[in-house]
């Protein structure tokens, strides 16, 4: 294993570089050195700081800091006998990661014949889909396959809209194509709506997970259309209407559909949230509460219609809301309860909703909400950099890596460059969360404790072997694919279990394509990967 730990693409000149050192590899001296690859040339030496643990992976290391260095060039940090992989010091040298990364959802169309090379394939998943407990039949075509399978969502679906619609809200530099490539997303959740009652079908897939290493057209078992559940009806109702102020042609038909699903919301309060039913087993996607999802469709309503006599009713449910439910439900990775107001994972949603107060309720606002919302946002940001402070990796997560842990590496991310938007009447604090926003999009490309760039394609030890069924059928993984990462406990994965069975939470992850709760890919892991590059002007 590589004992210098770089981000393996590099560094713009005038951004902050650190390397991170195991401190045997500096056999008793503190000093490092950078190397030019083409004539290995020293360019610059210093000295590495004092050694640390990392609670997470148990390493004892030094952080080497060069960031003095801005000449353009391909460089190596040397320390005692061994190297880092070459990295870049460049004017930009994230742009064909970036673009990858965006990308990486077309690879994932499905319903229509794809060409992308050696993962080319015809159209898929195009017959009708039957309502589950009826023959009832619906056209549900379209959408992106969800993760490593061939599912289709409309819970994870809501994330992944939002960030990569937030994203393009706030880059300097945008994407003109990421509003198509959205676009065919948002075509599919429309069709997911129920005609009669606005409700909307939680996710439609076969009854169970196809073989691993078969194309998504050779899928042939019958679509069903899982039951229509709260917490797909509301994020359904906040992305179309997010939308609506993205696609001005299509406003009045977006807010339309979200009006109506708000509706079926309203009608049906106490609705039972989403378990698969007995005879379905792929992804659940459940929630034990809706109440993160109705807020964020209140506030992006809101956000929307603030200006007719609607608004007002919107603006009465988010105070009673905020007013009554400070803390709510359960989940496994929130056992204490969560907030109502944090979160950006498809299980909690709240801060999608204090985004969309904040920054588009304006001067129809209440000051006392708006207090509330950017008190409990930046509250998370201090969280997230006290952790930062402590953990050598640059990132803020402490001890806990759960499934899918790069997603809150760079949700956490999305969340600090939010607090500095924030952070208004402070401009040190707002410079420290974007450095420290920084840091930990440098930990995904391989500044780790193993050394691995967790995105496909991408770096001198990318991940190669993801979970993900065209990639195994291939036998090569599509470029542009963030992997789940080290996860520190998960029982049913038995690749990590049996190869990694004694190392510590930040260690436990494998290249393997069996490896789902370490080695999967989602459209929810990349579109905060990419929220971080646009927003940060990568």
């Amino acid at each position: 294993m590589n004992k210098v730990h770089i981000n393996q693409l590099g560094y713009r000149p005038h951004d902050p570089k650190k390397a991170v050192i195991l401190q045997e590899a500096l056999q008793g001296s503190l000093e490092f050195k950078v190397i030019r690859v083409s004539d290995e040339a020293v360019i610059y030496s210093g000295m590495a700081g004092e050694p640390v643990t990392d609670s997470a992976s148990l390493d004892t290391v030094c952080t080497a800091d060069f960031s003095a260095l801005t000449e353009a060039g391909e460089y190596m940090v040397c320390a005692g006998g061994t190297r880092s992989y070459p990295f870049a010091i460049s004017e930009n040298p994230y742009k064909e990661l970036r673009a990858a990364v965006l990308e990486m959802f077309n690879y994932q169309k499905c319903g229509v014949d794809l060409d992308c090379g050696e993962w080319s394939h015809p159209a898929c998943h195009n017959t009708l889909a039957t309502v589950y407990g009826t023959s009832e039949k619906k056209d549900v075509t379209g959408g992106w396959h969800d993760a490593g399978d061939y599912g289709r969502y409309i819970v994870p679906a809501a994330k992944a809209i939002a960030d990569l619609l937030l994203a393009h809200e706030l880059s300097s530099n945008k994407d003109e194509n990421l509003l198509d490539i959205v676009w065919f997303e948002i075509e599919w959740m429309l069709k997911m709506q129920d005609e009669k009652t606005g409700g909307v079908y939680h996710k439609v897939s076969c009854k169970q997970f196809d073989a691993l290493d078969e194309m998504p057209h050779d899928e042939k078992d019958e679509l069903v259309l899982s039951p229509i559940s709260p917490t797909a009806t509301a994020d359904f109702a906040a992305s179309m209407a997010l939308a609506s102020r993205f696609y001005p042609d299509k406003k009045d038909s977006l807010l339309k559909a979200a009006l109506r699903a708000w509706d079926w919301c309203i009608k049906n309060p106490n609705a039972p949230n989403f378990e698969n039913p007995p005879d379905i087993h792929t992804g659940g996607y459940g929630d034990d509460n809706d109440k993160d999802e109705r807020l964020w469709a209140a506030c992006e309503l809101f956000a929307a219609v603030s200006d007719t006599s609607a608004g007002e009713l919107f603006h009465n449910y988010i105070k009673s809301e905020i007013e009554t439910n400070p803390v709510y439900g359960t989940l496994p990775w929130f056992p204490a309860g969560r907030r109502l107001l944090s979160g950006l994972g498809w299980g909690n949603m709240g801060t999608y909703a204090v985004l969309a107060y904040l920054m588009h309720a304006k001067e129809k606002a209440d000051n006392a909400i708006t207090q509330k919302m950017k008190s409990e946002l930046l509250s998370d940001c201090e969280k997230y950099m006290e952790r930062f402070a402590k953990c050598p990796y640059g990132i803020s997560l402490g001890e806990h890596y759960p499934w899918g842990s790069n997603m809150l590496v760079a949700n956490n991310a999305m969340m600090l460059i939010a607090g500095s938007l924030l952070a208004t009447d402070n401009n040190a604090k707002k410079a420290e969360y974007i450095e420290a926003a920084k840091e930990h999009f440098h930990y995904l490309l391989g500044r780790n404790p193993l050394s691995q760039s967790y995105i496909s394609g991408f770096g001198s030890n990318p991940m190669k072997n993801p979970h993900h069924r065209p990639s195994v059928a291939v036998g090569k993984a599509v470029p542009g694919m963030a992997a789940g990462g080290p996860c520190g406990r998960f029982d049913r994965d038995q690749i990590v279990n049996e190869r990694c069975k004694d190392a510590p939470p930040a260690k436990r992850y494998i290249d393997h394509k069996e490896s789902f709760s370490t080695n999967e890919i989602t459209i929810y892991w990349n579109s905060p990967v990419y929220f971080v590059m646009a927003a940060l002007g990568f």
